[in-house]
């Protein structure tokens, strides 16, 4: 069958789209820039005064967390994979949960601006406090740099948009309306920008659904993928119930840790509302999980319909190219829609980057600039504070460029890394906080060896020539599809590197490696990427603990620990039933968990000024 009429191109209404997210962004920044220009301080800066409400920080949680890769790579991992994807679901309302349980309680009392401030008080030293900010500081500028070459990739894949340009135009606008509007400028264009991307995404599956004929079509066409419920405890398989549920909890509480999450949390003006901003977030994000997932299993059905599947017709490579090659083959007489989407794309780009821009700026300023001049006037910190913002900005954008002039996985080697940051963190900050008897030099090097056997891990799976790949599901007919002529137009998917943005351990294989035996090594390195967070975590915890019990030489006496900075581990207690709980412990033993900061908060803000 030939076909010499369809053109894939980026048109005039597109470009008008895309262009609109973009000055709309920038708009909001200048807008907040002007509202406060008189009032110029580092706590309206980085947290809106403690006066943000829980539905637009929802929003921001939700879409800082959700970067251009989900909307890429969770359609392509139904469409090759299957729906059992979704099952994730359960582990990120538990993941949630905690965060409200645990995050909130600690942080919010508190009244600190960096997440990392709290090691200082919990310690007493700084080693533990520099160690969080070197690896948050590194999590942050590469997982940006990843977020823009990705995003730059699928541009140039949809648009034939050179990657400079779009790294360029990304990075400079996050740089310009987080450096100027603050916090404020950053949530609020968060809430917009989450519009944006909901459109996108839903005007895709209509079309796509309407296209196969209605959604008991799609269902019929797609039952081969829907298979969501597989209780293999094996942990070498790619995706069972237990991986996707059990490697998720941490992978999602992680986020809450972090100085973008914190950020949120305590920029509410009360316990109760940075509760209410993460069980609002919470079934958001489950939607847009859902909805991104049945994306993936409608474009199937769209093409399986045509009778051309572009993955198995060889018209594209990596199944990461599906959403953009389908976005301008369906909305090709549709002006403005593929820009519709374009936007949605570089709106979860944007909001990714202005949050790890302005967590970093906040970070930087708290950490560092405090810390060496601690004596600084609070309005030259503030308006230092919008170079820094400036400044990581340029680094991230440097990071893109240079993995875009690299060949080979470097991108999904650099999301490894960031994973490889995450669990080690997790561990950090639990044993903090739940093991009153930790030392800090044990939680300093268990952090280390966490690190390194994450990223030992990690790129021991990369790298295994041997380790045998998870086999697509049956894709779909290719009888009805074009044949290419010297007359027919079509953008060259095939040169596309999108696929270079995929998750470390998630690499898409079209045929599983040949059965043979693995040795001892391979075998666990053969482990499901989903634990790979789990296991920096827990062993980070089992090395720290461990490491805090031995009656080293090295270790001083144990100081009297900051009631602040420690919870009880009746916080899992339902409420009803927390009255017996703590008569059987003891009333002088327990004590409640909204009590801890609040009975010392003076004398924490003394001991934070005299540290820093």
């Amino acid at each position: 069958m030939e076909d010499s009429t369809v053109l894939r191109v980026f048109g005039i209404a597109d470009y008008l789209v895309f262009g609109a997210l973009i000055t709309i962004s920038i708009a909001i920044g200048i807008f907040f820039a002007i509202k406060d220009k008189k009032h110029i301080s580092s706590a309206n800066y980085f947290l809106g005064d403690r006066k943000l409400k829980a539905i637009p920080l929802g929003l921001s949680y939700v879409v800082t967390f959700q970067s251009s890769i989900i909307l890429l790579g969770s359609p392509a991992e139904v469409y090759v994979y299957g729906l059992q994807y979704a099952i994730q679901m359960i582990g990120v309302l538990a993941a949630f949960y905690l965060a409200a349980v645990i995050v909130v309680p600690l942080f919010h009392p508190l009244k600190i601006t960096s997440v990392y401030e709290y090691y200082q008080l919990r310690y007493g030293t700084k080693s533990v406090r520099y160690l969080g900010v070197i690896l948050g500081v590194l999590y942050y500028t590469l997982y940006m740099g990843v977020v823009l070459f990705g995003t730059a990739l699928a541009l140039e894949s949809t648009t034939g948009l050179p990657i400079w340009i779009s790294i360029v135009t990304f990075s400079a606008a996050a740089s310009l309306y987080t450096s100027i509007g603050g916090i404020k400028a950053v949530v609020w264009t968060d809430v917009f920008q989450s519009i944006v991307m909901f459109s996108g995404i839903l005007a895709v599956i209509i079309k796509s659904t309407i296209s196969a004929g209605g959604p008991s079509q799609v269902a019929h066409i797609s039952k081969d993928r829907i298979n969501l419920f597989n209780f293999n405890p094996d942990p070498t398989i790619r995706h069972t119930f237990w991986t996707l549920v059990i490697g998720t909890i941490p992978q999602f509480f992680y986020p809450a840790v972090t100085q973008a999450g914190v950020q949120r949390i305590i920029s509410t003006p009360h316990v109760n509302v940075a509760k209410r901003m993460l069980y609002i977030a919470a079934p958001i994000y489950c939607i847009v999980w859902v909805v991104v997932m049945f994306e993936g299993i409608s474009v199937y059905a769209y093409h399986s319909l045509k009778g051309c599947d572009p993955l198995a017709s060889g018209q594209i490579t990596n199944p990461n190219q599906i959403i953009p090659f389908t976005i301008l083959e369906m909305f090709h007489d549709f002006h403005g829609m593929s820009g519709l989407f374009i936007a949605a794309l570089a709106a979860a780009s944007l909001s990714t980057i202005s949050s790890g821009l302005s967590g970093l700026a906040a970070v930087t300023c708290v950490d560092v600039l405090r810390v060496l001049k601690p004596s600084i006037d609070d309005r030259k910190a503030t308006n230092i504070s919008k170079l820094f913002v400036l400044m990581y900005g340029i680094i991230s954008a440097c990071l893109a460029f240079f993995l875009s002039n690299v060949k080979g996985p470097l991108g999904e080697i650099m999301a490894g890394f960031t994973g490889a940051v995450a669990g080690p963190e997790t561990g950090m900050f639990l044993v903090s906080v739940f093991f009153r008897r930790a030392r800090h030099q044990a939680v300093f090097f268990a952090t280390c060896v966490g690190l390194i056997f994450s990223l030992w891990l990690i790129f021991g799976q990369t790298f295994s020539s041997d380790l045998a790949r998870t086999p697509y599901l049956p894709l779909g007919p290719t009888d009805q599809c074009p044949i290419r002529t010297k007359n027919a137009s079509y953008f060259n998917f095939e040169n596309s590197q999108v696929a270079n943005i995929t998750t470390s351990a998630a690499t898409f294989s079209p045929e599983a490696s040949e059965t043979k035996p693995l040795s001892s090594i391979s075998m666990f390195y053969s482990i499901s990427y989903m634990y790979f967070h789990l296991i920096g975590t827990i062993l980070t915890i089992f090395v720290a603990v461990i490491g805090s019990i031995l009656p080293l030489p090295i270790y001083q006496p144990i100081q009297k620990v900051n009631e602040s900075c420690v919870l009880p581990f009746s916080i899992f207690v339902p409420s009803f039933l927390k009255k017996c709980y703590d008569n059987c412990r003891g009333d002088n033993q327990v004590k409640k968990t909204s009590d801890y900061a609040g009975e010392n908060e003076n004398m924490l803000r003394k001991e934070e000024s005299t540290n820093i």
